[in-house]
C-alpha cells in the first residue's frame, strides 16, 4: 500500500501547483535582480553623463587667451600684435575650452600670418588658451615664375618679390605648387613620358601615373629636408650658398660660392659630408685651400667602395648649369667725388676744375656691360686661365682630375 500512496502523493495536484509556484518565484527573483542591476547601471551612466555635461558646459569656460613666444607672454610677435592674432584665432572668452579644434586653428593662423611659424594652439586647463608662436627668420631665397620667394628655415614662404632678396642663399628645385606667402613650400612633379603598355586598362594606368607623381614630389621635398638637417648637423650650413635638388639623384650644393660639392644620391650622406668637411676645411693640410675653386665630386663614394672622390680645379659647376654672377663694382657717389675734391684742395690749395672732376668720376664708373651679373641666359662667358700648376676646369676636354 505504501508504494501506491507515494505515487498518489507525487500526482497530487496541490503539491504540483506548489512546486510550480516555487519555480516561478525563483525565476521572478532572478529577473528582479537583473532588472535592479540594469537600473543601477543606467542610473550610474546618467549621473556620469550629467557630470560630464556640467563639467564641459559650466566648469571649463575660457577665462584667458594668451600669445606666447619662447620669452613668455608677449603683446607683439613677428610684426603682428597679439590682438591681431587673437582676432584671427576666433576663440572668445566664456566659450567652452573644448569647443574648437586646436590643430585646425593653428593651420589657419599659419596662412594668415606669414612671418610666424611653428604655431601651436594649446589648452591650459582649466580655462586658459595659449597660442605659442615662433618668429620666422628669412633663411633661403628661391626664384619662381612669379618672382623671388623668401623662405624660412622651415621652408615656409614669407615674402614674394620681383627682386632677389639680398644676402640669402638660394634653392633650386623646380616650380612650387604655390608661391603665396603663408604657404609651406611644396612641389608637384611633372608626369614622365607615357610608357604604360597598351594591355593595361586606362583606369589602372591613371592610378599608377598619379601614384608615381605623388611619390616623386614627396621624395624631392623629403630629400631637401634630409640634406638641410645633415648640413646643419655637420656644421656646414653657414657656408652653403646654393642647394640644387631638382633631381634627387644629382643632389649638390655650392660652398662659399667657390666650390661645388656633388653628392649624387643621399645614400651614406653622413659619410659623404664628413669627407667633404674634411677636404673643404683642409684639416690635414692636403685638402682645398681657402682660395681654391672648382668641383668636388662624391657621387660614387661609399664606405664599402674603393673609389675615391675627385676635385677638379676651375669654375664651380652645378647640375643646373648655374654660373656664378660676376661681382658688381659700386659706382662712386657724389660724396666720394666731393671727398676727392676736398683732398685735392687740401693738398695743393686749389680746387680741381668742374670738368676735371666729372671726367675723373666717369673714368672710375664701370660700364653697364661689365657690371651686369652673368647668368645662365647671358650666354657663354670667358673663363679665367688656370694658374700654373692647377688642374683645368671639369668641363674641359681631356681633363685630368686630382684624386684625393
Amino acid at each position: 500500500m505504501r508504494p501506491v500512496q507515494g505515487q498518489n502523493a507525487r500526482r497530487d495536484p496541490v503539491r504540483r501547483e506548489g512546486r510550480k509556484k516555487r519555480k516561478l518565484t525563483r525565476a521572478a527573483i532572478r529577473r528582479r535582480r537583473l532588472m535592479r542591476r540594469l537600473t543601477a547601471l543606467v542610473m550610474l551612466l546618467c549621473v556620469i553623463g550629467a557630470g560630464v555635461y556640467l563639467t564641459v558646459t559650466m566648469l571649463f569656460k575660457i577665462s584667458s587667451i594668451q600669445v606666447q613666444t619662447a620669452d613668455g607672454v608677449v603683446q607683439e610677435a613677428g610684426g603682428y600684435t597679439s590682438d591681431q592674432i587673437l582676432q584671427a584665432l576666433d576663440v572668445h572668452l566664456e566659450e567652452n575650452i573644448f569647443s574648437f579644434d586646436p590643430g585646425s586653428k593653428a593651420a589657419a593662423l599659419e596662412k594668415v600670418f606669414p612671418m610666424l611659424e611653428d604655431i601651436r594652439v594649446e589648452r591650459d586647463y582649466p580655462g586658459t588658451v595659449v597660442v605659442r608662436v615662433t618668429e620666422a627668420q628669412p633663411a633661403w631665397a628661391m626664384q619662381t615664375s612669379s618672382g623671388w620667394l623668401t623662405l624660412s628655415g622651415g621652408l615656409k614662404i614669407l615674402e614674394k618679390d620681383s627682386a632677389q632678396p639680398a644676402g640669402l642663399p638660394t634653392l633650386y628645385g623646380g616650380e612650387p605648387v604655390s608661391a603665396e606667402p603663408g604657404e609651406q613650400l611644396t612641389f608637384a612633379a611633372e608626369p614622365k613620358a607615357d610608357s604604360t603598355p597598351d594591355s593595361i586598362p586606362d583606369s589602372a594606368a591613371d592610378s599608377s601615373a598619379s601614384g608615381t607623381v605623388e611619390e616623386e614630389a614627396d621624395q624631392r621635398l623629403e630629400s631637401l629636408n634630409t640634406l638641410l638637417a645633415a648640413l646643419d648637423a655637420a656644421g656646414m650650413s653657414a657656408d652653403v650658398t646654393r642647394i640644387e635638388f631638382a633631381d634627387v639623384d644629382e643632389m649638390a650644393f655650392l660652398y662659399q660660392d667657390r666650390i661645388s660639392v656633388w653628392l649624387g644620391t643621399l645614400n651614406e650622406l653622413e659619410y659623404k659630408l664628413k669627407l667633404a668637411k674634411h677636404v673643404l676645411l683642409n684639416e690635414d693640410g692636403k685638402g682645398c685651400a681657402a682660395t681654391d675653386t672648382g668641383k668636388l665630386d662624391f657621387t660614387h663614394i661609399s664606405m664599402s667602395s674603393t673609389r675615391k672622390f675627385t676635385f677638379a680645379q676651375g669654375e664651380p659647376e652645378l647640375p643646373s648649369g648655374y654660373i656664378l654672377p660676376e661681382p658688381v663694382e659700386e659706382t662712386p657717389t657724389e660724396e666720394g667725388v666731393t671727398g676727392e675734391t676736398a683732398e685735392g684742395t687740401a693738398t695743393d690749395g686749389t680746387a680741381p676744375a668742374e670738368g676735371e672732376a666729372a671726367a675723373d668720376a666717369a673714368a672710375e664708373t664701370p660700364t653697364d656691360t661689365a657690371a651686369a651679373p652673368a647668368g645662365p641666359e647671358a650666354g657663354p662667358t670667358a673663363q679665367p686661365t688656370p694658374a700654373e700648376g692647377t688642374t683645368p676646369a671639369a668641363g674641359d676636354a681631356n681633363q685630368p682630375q686630382t684624386t684625393q
